[in-house]
């Protein structure tokens, strides 16, 4: 196990769906989810870094219970405490927090500062919404949301005086007006990537009479309010919030649009239909109960990011806020999202289930890039300097390359352009190590820390944005970049048969420990980047030695120990702590970089190599509980994975239209695609040991190779799977059936 330490974690907000079978859940998804899988998470060691949220799927604002500070770790599920229920738009605590601000229902006489104790035996979480007791002040609450607002609803004991703090976390101001049961109030706090008069403005209107009892900041900018509420009943209160990034007016445009004259069950009902209809986009069969729990909570953490930023004027026009020109600006925008983690697997995903869309996200970062000059790295919500990379060009790469072209392909051709040839002018854009990397061929790791990690990244990222080129029919443009995207071979030393750091000078960088983190690597080491060809695996595999050496690489490093060098981090960094945890050897599943290497079997004509390390991972570094991650979750990537993993195939090249068939979990799923059509994918006699895949038929025709079409898989049908206990190694061995080979006519580029 990932985790020998999970089988104490015997408490899930969901173990009554645990005690059900499947079929008893069939059309309601959202009841297997449990936004408590990943909350069990510390700076040290993240077992996913999440916070239940609750939210309608891509939510502008998120709501959450807190137990920690405003920002960082928002919610510990070993937290006994808890300190408010919070507006968010938290993409991971490595990023922090924006627009926040939180209440927390309390009665008269609590100390200061407001808490109270909680137990998860009270608790129930779902995606659509969340329940609890204070157990110090015995109040009940319960908050679902909308895509914009939030409503609460709040029980206080019979005949005891009831308050509320409303508090907009360190930065911003509230005002109060008892005439009309109304809060206003701006949240301006952020942790950068923002312009202008950047807040998430918010309305609250109760119903119930309002009164102000804390004038300690009367005549100044408040930035808490504590209310004195009359619930007509004495007891419960209703509590709607709309949000907005443009205006008061429009965050109430948006509560009446939303929300509206509707009670708090009818949104909850609203809320809980709209997840299971998103969610309704696949449906397993032939899983254990444990398996639909990890399964669609994957599903949910995957449709929450990126985070939809733009709003519907009175008009009905959309506009957004932009954090990039710090104006009102047209059009679509979307926030939140790490391109480092998701270029992986989540958008090849989206590109499958909803290339709509798909085709709007890109919409939004191409309007970030008219907005601000150039695409984001990190953008949360606008340009934040983080990681490394500009992977923008993929989204767009694997779009086009799957037919989806809904959106600008000139801008955005200029967009991808622009980060391949111009060295950035502000933080948070470009690409750093740009200059001497189109002089030498490669980043100089004496003059730009991450040198070999940001080479690899390059060269991958020029090949996108030849791509785009080809697409758009600069083909010039193109050939020059395929000629770069071979970068990657000046910083793979033979000698020791790894990637490695080179200096200005051409030599390489001593001494060379292959388990040395950081340095030319980020957040892992030569073991983990050393495969980071996405684009041209048969020219590694060339670099390697040939198929039998790539191999024995592959074996080398899952039965390796699970040694690391601190490197320049100069400390045990929670990604190390985390890939020995997983005990599988030097592949550090926690982390972003290897989660395409265990199907790169298939390019040395082994895929049933990569089936037993496949189904270890799914089966023990994913699970249904706090702890369900081998670490950081990332804004869907990890789930990603395990969605396609389980289902059977893997992206591992985005750009590339195809993915390499791996091992399936379930004995039938069903992918619900556009245009009313589906997908079955059938595996009859899956089980434990019947794990190696022997054979494969589309639509009763067999699949001669160990990798399938993208359109192949978007025209719908039925993929059937013959798996067995043992291997048949002569199935995707020849040359012609690995991936991404195809005939003449329609050649790989």
């Amino acid at each position: 196990m990932c985790f020998p330490y999970r089988v104490k974690l015997a408490r899930l907000s969901c173990v009554a769906f645990l005690l059900l079978g499947p079929a008893s859940l069939a059309g309601n998804n959202a009841d297997w989810v449990n936004p408590l899988v990943g909350t069990d998470s510390t700076f040290e060691f993240s077992q996913g870094n999440t916070y239940p949220a609750v939210a309608a799927p891509h939510g502008m604002t998120f709501w959450t219970p807190r137990t920690g500070d405003h920002t960082g770790w928002i919610y510990q599920y070993g937290a006994t405490r808890l300190r408010g229920f919070q507006a968010t738009h938290q993409p991971s605590p490595w990023m922090g927090d924006y627009g926040q601000f939180s209440l927390m229902p309390f009665l008269e006489g609590a100390p200061l500062p407001i808490s109270s104790a909680y137990s998860h035996e009270e608790e129930s979480a779902h995606p659509y919404e969340y329940r609890v007791r204070l157990a110090d002040f015995d109040i009940g609450v319960a908050m679902t949301s909308t895509t914009r607002c939030g409503v609460f609803r709040i029980d206080y004991p019979d005949a005891q005086p009831c308050r509320i703090l409303l508090d907009v976390c360190e930065a911003g101001e509230v005002e109060v007006d008892a005439s009309t049961r109304t809060v206003r109030g701006t949240a301006r706090t952020n942790q950068g990537g923002v312009e202008g008069d950047f807040g998430c403005r918010f309305v609250a209107d109760f119903d119930c009479p309002i009164e102000l009892v804390d004038d300690s900041h009367k005549g100044n900018a408040r930035r808490t309010c504590v209310l004195r509420l009359r619930p007509s009943d004495g007891r419960s209160v209703t509590l709607k919030i709309g949000t907005s990034f443009i205006s008061h007016d429009q965050a109430a445009t948006n509560l009446r649009r939303e929300v509206g004259a509707s009670n708090y069950d009818q949104v909850r009902s609203r809320s809980r239909d709209a997840w299971n209809n998103r969610l309704a986009c696949i449906q397993i069969e032939g899983a254990t109960p444990h398996q639909c729990v990890t399964f669609y909570s994957c599903l949910y953490r995957f449709f929450l990011f990126p985070r939809i930023l733009h709003e519907v004027d009175d008009n009905g026009a959309t506009v957004h806020y932009s954090p990039y020109s710090g104006r009102v600006e047209p059009g679509e925008m979307y926030a939140d999202n790490g391109f480092w983690d998701t270029f992986r697997a989540v958008y090849p995903l989206l590109s499958l289930i909803d290339p709509d869309l798909n085709a709007s996200i890109i919409r939004g970062w191409i309007n970030a890039y008219r907005e601000g000059g150039w695409f984001p790295k990190w953008a949360s919500p606008g340009y934040r300097d983080c990681m490394i990379g500009t992977h923008v060009e993929s989204l767009i790469a694997d779009a086009l390359s799957k037919g989806i072209d809904d959106f600008d392909v000139d801008t955005a051709l200029a967009g991808c352009l622009r980060d391949a040839t111009v060295v950035g002018d502000k933080l948070g854009v470009g690409r750093r190590g740009l200059a001497p990397y189109l002089e030498l061929g490669y980043v100089p790791c004496d003059e730009v820390g991450e040198a070999t990690a940001r080479t690899l990244e390059f060269a991958y990222d020029d090949w996108c944005v030849a791509q785009v080129a080809l697409a758009t029919g600069r083909d010039q443009a193109a050939a020059a970049l395929l000629r770069r995207a071979q970068n990657y071979r000046n910083v793979f030393d033979s000698r020791v048969g790894f990637m490695r750091g080179r200096l200005r000078d051409g030599s390489w960088r001593e001494p060379f420990a292959a388990d040395e983190w950081g340095g030319p690597f980020t957040e892992g080491s030569a073991w983990h980047y050393s495969w980071s060809v996405l684009h041209d695996v048969p020219g590694l595999i060339g670099l390697m030695g040939g198929d039998h050496a790539f191999i024995d690489k592959l074996d080398a490093m899952l039965d390796a120990d699970p040694t690391f060098g601190i490197g320049h981090y100069g400390r045990e960094i929670h990604e190390m702590t985390e890939m020995v945890a997983g005990g599988m050897g030097q592949y550090a599943h926690g982390n972003q970089p290897v989660h395409h290497v265990l199907y790169l079997y298939s390019f040395a004509g082994a895929p049933w190599k990569g089936a037993d390390p496949i189904r270890r991972v799914v089966d023990e570094l994913y699970g249904p509980g706090p702890d369900g991650y081998c670490g950081d979750e990332d804004n869907g990537q990890m789930s990603a994975w395990y969605l396609f993993s389980t289902l059977g195939f893997y992206p591992v090249c985005p750009g590339e239209p195809g993915y390499v068939i791996g091992s399936p979990r379930f004995e039938r799923a069903t992918i619900r695609l556009p245009e009313k059509k589906t997908l079955v994918l059938e595996t009859p006699n899956v089980s434990d040991a019947n794990r190696y895949v022997t054979g494969v038929e589309l639509n009763g025709l067999p699949l001669s190779r160990s990798w399938i079409e993208h359109d192949e898989l978007a025209a719908g049908g039925r993929l059937r799977f013959a798996v067995a206990d043992q291997p048949d190694k002569a199935y995707g061995q020849r040359p012609d059936a690995r991936p991404f080979e195809r005939s003449e006519d329609n050649a790989r580029r």
